[in-house]
């Protein structure tokens, strides 16, 4: 266990973290856990084996199902030699063996690591070594798993790469079938409280990946924390969504959080507007999660009136999604369309999952992520006065609870300044600016990286892409700061744009979009430089905008 702890980031930089009564009260007079039997088996215990737990496409995975599964993976994972806090990898497309693969690497005592589908070899080594993997599980589509093959010779502590829809394989690659060879029988192997079970990785929009370290208790409690109170989970509930479940998002959705309230998840192959609609009615999907580019999109479809005629939505009860700002505009026109509130939450690989949302607020507010979920607290700091902002002023958000920052501390990535700072006085900074109002609710500004300083103004990109996207001739658009030639601003606003077919690139549609904006936004946020461009913006497998990729082009 000393070991596990070595890799750590030095205790006298850790937050303060606050476990509510009622998650201390769940776990009782316990000094070790496992989270798979706490978060999976249990339900089987309370008569829920034959009850759907996972939704794919047109197959209906049970608990028994989905139990029997992970103790297979469990039990091949000891065959090969994996011991107790060992890390093991995982980068799977979604579907169901990937949630058994997780839950079967949590019950060999061994600590999950999801490793991210978009990511290119340079990643998969980084991270592979930074976290000294011992195996990965991959699945054998040539999109998901060339580059982990690519990776092979360079991944040092890697003994075996199981992979999935291959049979012919040479080591140190190992047919996904040798798996089903196993005992569907394992006594799960308990982690102590206090000690890391999960590692998640950052999605690496600013750099290389970094490690984020969870014990057992800080997963056990945002589990706990968001099913009751973010999405109020009952047994009768499913939650979906095309969030990769081999990324922070969809490794919450999609592994971990239904299943401790006995809900069922719906996992899709890919987003697309179709897939919306029709595994809403399906899977009977009642809460569905993702990123506000899919609501903007949904909404965008010229086909719009005809799924809603043709697919029968009425399971849906939430619509809940984080990860960039909604904008009040996409949240008014999705309630006219749907007659639903869309309730933005944030949250943050840092800290398990959400930890501010628009449900655990009195109402949800159109363009705010709401209050703090119970059991954490936070404050606006100004970063220059280090004083807490008055309402409406922007400044870095501070939060506190029962998650938080404590980086996997490797040789292989040295902590740098930003890191550093991510903890001050015992509260997380997650490098978030908001602001708050009068009334307590809360608005998303910008990441610290994206943030434009222009005149002494703090501008987030999100406020001028979210007008700027309802201009008719605007496919996409990314806005970013770029330096002010003059060397007056400091940075001025920069906005790049693809625009729809019909559109032709030109001064007078620069000036007609300007007037567009000026309608929406104060005047010194209006962009100063505009650029046309044909490809696609960059963007994370979840379809987060990679600000970063423009500003360094």
């Amino acid at each position: 266990m000393g070991d596990i702890m070595d890799y750590l980031v030095p205790k006298d930089t850790w937050p303060e973290v606050i476990i509510p009564d009622e998650v201390k009260n769940y776990i009782g007079d316990r000094k070790e856990l496992n989270l798979a039997e706490e978060i999976l088996d249990r339900n089987i215990e309370l008569g829920r084996g034959r009850k759907v737990a996972v939704y794919f496409m047109d197959r209906r995975v049970t608990y028994l199902d989905l139990v029997n599964l992970s103790n297979r993976v469990a039990n091949f994972l000891q065959s090969i030699g994996i011991e107790k806090y060992d890390r093991v990898g995982f980068r799977m497309r979604n579907m169901p063996e990937a949630i058994a693969v997780n839950f079967g690497i949590m019950k060999a005592g061994a600590i999950p690591v999801p490793l991210n589908p978009m990511w290119a070899k340079k990643e998969i080594v980084h991270v592979s070594n930074n976290a000294e993997l011992k195996a990965i599980f991959v699945t054998g589509d040539e999109k998901t798993f060339s580059a982990v093959k690519d990776s092979a010779s360079e991944v040092e502590t890697v003994k075996k790469i199981i992979v999935t829809e291959q049979e012919e394989l040479e080591d140190p690659f190992v047919p996904f079938s040798e798996v089903y060879k196993q005992s569907k029988n394992f006594d799960p192997v308990p982690l102590a409280i206090g000690t890391p079970a999960v590692v998640l990785y950052t999605s690496g929009t600013t750099g290389l990946p970094k490690g984020c370290a969870h014990f057992v208790e800080n997963v056990l409690a945002a589990v706990y924390l968001v099913g009751k109170y973010v999405w109020k989970l009952t047994e009768d509930d499913v939650v979906g969504g095309p969030a990769p479940v081999s990324f922070a998002m969809g490794y919450g959705n999609g592994c971990l959080i239904p299943y401790f309230h006995g809900a069922a998840t719906s996992i899709w192959p890919g987003f697309s507007v179709e897939n919306f609609f029709k595994f809403v009615e399906e899977h009977g999907i009642t809460i569905f999660s993702s990123l506000p580019t899919a609501y903007r999109i949904i909404l965008a479809n010229p086909n719009l009136d005809e799924f809603i005629e043709k697919y029968d939505l009425s399971s849906l009860r939430l619509c809940t999604g984080g990860g960039e700002a909604l904008g009040a505009e996409t949240a008014i026109k999705w309630k006219e369309k749907f007659g639903m509130d869309i309730y933005e939450s944030l949250g943050a690989t840092e800290m398990v999952h959400i930890c501010v949302s628009n449900t655990c607020a009195p109402q949800p507010v159109a363009g705010s992520i709401g209050w703090p979920v119970p059991g954490y607290i936070a404050r606006i700091i100004d970063p220059e006065t280090k004083e807490e902002c008055k309402a409406g002023e922007v400044g870095n958000l501070y939060i506190k609870g029962p998650t938080g920052i404590r980086y996997w501390n490797h040789p292989t990535r040295p902590l740098d300044e930003k890191q550093k700072k991510s903890v001050i006085d015992g509260w997380n900074v997650l490098g978030d600016f908001v602001r708050k109002d009068e009334n307590g609710y809360i608005y998303f500004v910008s990441r610290d990286d994206d943030l434009i300083k222009s005149s002494g103004y703090r501008i987030g990109p999100d406020e001028i892409e979210q007008p700027l996207s309802q201009h008719p001739a605007v496919l996409e658009c990314g806005v970013i700061g770029v330096p002010d030639p003059e060397g007056i601003r400091g940075q001025i606003v920069k906005a790049v744009i693809r625009l729809k077919e019909g559109y032709e690139p030109s001064e007078e549609l620069k000036k007609d979009i300007l007037a567009f904006l000026e309608k929406h936004i104060a005047k010194y946020k209006l962009p100063r430089e505009i650029e046309f461009r044909t490809e696609p913006l960059p963007r994370t497998a979840t379809g987060k905008l990679l600000r970063r990729f423009l500003k360094e082009e």
